[in-house]
């Protein structure tokens, strides 16, 4: 959906060809009548949130809104929204190949700030503009006019998540996607006219203007390549890290920023707890703040070394279909999908055909009987909620930091595929299991919350300083 990022004072580009193609009436029905099909034959949530009688009145909203042709932007901003009804941050409608194609080549509108979002307001987080007022921490009132009361929640609806909380949403809004989910819905220019209220209360009205364009210092060192193995170690380095804390004594910090390291995760976790053991480390904190996910095998792994007795990571994944009748069990098919990912268990049920799915045996060797400490906000999502959501059930933890991203009861995941729709070959994206995790009674709809929460300043994102980490001890007493 989103263009490089670059400034530019120029007007936004009228969308050539395809990107300017209208969608007649009759093919924008048709995609919606797809898109609901298929979400009703296959997604294995989908009334979870949202009760069923509501979500026909949300497509048939939408459906009345069909009356003149559409280019695909403005159909993609009403289907997104539709499709974020679910509450489900697995399902969404992304742009088709052609479109995304085109976007990557266009210039691309940004605001000269960061952002922090904090209980529904938003402040600017790191000023990267030449107005030095524009200090972190000043609230964002207004954009050309718009109330930011306003803006927010609609940008929220074009965001799937899991469930009734928006701390994913807004995790991705900080991420540094605020100015393209603002360029869908309203006037993409350069420079914004902005209301804010400074620290002292007062409100007035700026016009900051984008930073200077630092260029490459001509003194810098020439780049070596790196060979293929010193690439794939360094992607390993930024997933995964194993540090110790200076100011506490026996604790080691254990930094996971996804579970997608598939290629060294036995050798890894191994090697881990094996150091934890030689070093007679007392306390473990397990940082899984911004980790999307990944695969679930790793999080069963890693949950091998730290619970005493069986153990379930996933204790269901249940299916609605074996093979949807749009895709095809042809792998030279475009719309395939491997059927041997399901199995049907004697009673009828269908469940994923994982390892991962079901009672663990723990690791005998090298399990950690120690005080284990996790660390989790909106960004934590997918297998790495339900690992954290798994693991409180199943021991004693402490968990700090912010509600998960992902819900406590589990997702809709396991496998997702990416299904064309027929006319404006835009992109459902759709998983087949319900996976649930080992809580017995979870919030219903809302994340792993912390026993302690910590939210971070927008002046603490501004230096990029850790509220969790710079305070541990203390938090830890």
């Amino acid at each position: 959906m989103f263009a490089a990022r670059f400034a530019s004072t120029q007007t936004r580009p009228t969308l050539p060809g395809d990107a300017a193609r209208l969608y007649s009436v009759a093919q924008l029905q048709a995609d919606l009548t797809f898109l609901r099909q298929a979400l009703e034959q296959v997604h294995p949530g989908l009334y979870a949130y949202t009760p069923k009688d509501s979500l026909d009145q949300a497509f048939a909203r939408t459906a009345a809104q069909l009356t003149h042709p559409l280019d695909e932007q403005a159909f993609w901003r009403l289907l997104q929204p539709l499709v974020g009804q679910v509450h489900c941050g697995h399902t969404r409608v992304q742009h088709s190949a052609a479109y995304r194609t085109w976007a990557r080549q266009q210039p691309h509108f940004y605001f000269p700030f960061t952002v922090a979002v904090r209980q529904d307001h938003l402040f600017v987080a790191e000023n990267q503009s030449t107005e030095p007022s524009l200090r972190p921490g000043t609230e964002l009132l207004a954009i050309e006019g718009h109330p930011l009361r306003e803006v927010l929640p609609r940008l929220r609806r074009l965001i799937s998540a899991d469930g009734y909380g928006t701390g994913f949403q807004d995790k991705e809004l900080e991420a540094g996607f605020f100015d393209d989910y603002y360029a869908a819905l309203y006037e993409a220019k350069s420079p914004y006219r902005l209301t804010v209220r400074d620290s002292t209360g007062q409100v007035r009205d700026i016009t900051p203007q984008p930073g200077p364009v630092l260029a490459p210092s001509a003194a810098a060192q020439p780049v070596i390549p790196l060979s293929a193995a010193q690439v794939a170690a360094r992607r390993l380095a930024r997933l995964h890290s194993l540090q110790y804390a200076a100011d506490l004594p026996a604790t080691a910090i254990l930094r996971l920023r996804s579970f997608d390291y598939e290629a060294d995760y036995q050798v890894f976790h191994a090697a881990v707890f094996a150091e934890l053991a030689q070093r007679h480390t007392k306390r473990l904190v397990i940082d899984l703040r911004g980790n999307p996910g990944g695969n679930n095998t790793l999080a069963v792994d890693l949950l091998k070394y730290l619970l005493p007795a069986s153990f379930v990571l996933t204790k269901s994944a249940q299916a609605r279909v074996v093979l949807p009748s749009f895709m095809s069990a042809d792998s030279s098919s475009r719309a395939y999908f491997d059927t041997t990912q399901v199995k049907r268990l004697p009673d009828g049920t269908l469940t994923q055909a994982s390892t991962a799915v079901g009672p663990q045996r723990p690791y005998k060797r090298h399990r950690f009987r120690g005080q284990v400490i996790l660390l989790v906000d909106g960004g934590t999502f997918s297998a790495a909620s339900n690992f954290a959501a798994s693991l409180r059930a199943q021991r004693r933890v402490l968990v700090l930091g912010q509600e998960t991203g992902g819900t406590e009861a589990g997702l809709n995941g396991g496998v997702i595929s990416r299904v064309e729709l027929p006319q404006t070959q835009m992109v459902l994206q759709l998983p087949h299991f319900r996976l649930l995790t080992a809580c017995r009674a979870p919030h219903l709809g809302r994340g792993v919350y912390p026993d302690r929460e910590v939210i971070p300043t927008p002046q603490q994102a501004a230096t990029h300083a850790d509220a969790i980490l710079s305070q541990l001890p203390a938090l830890l007493r």
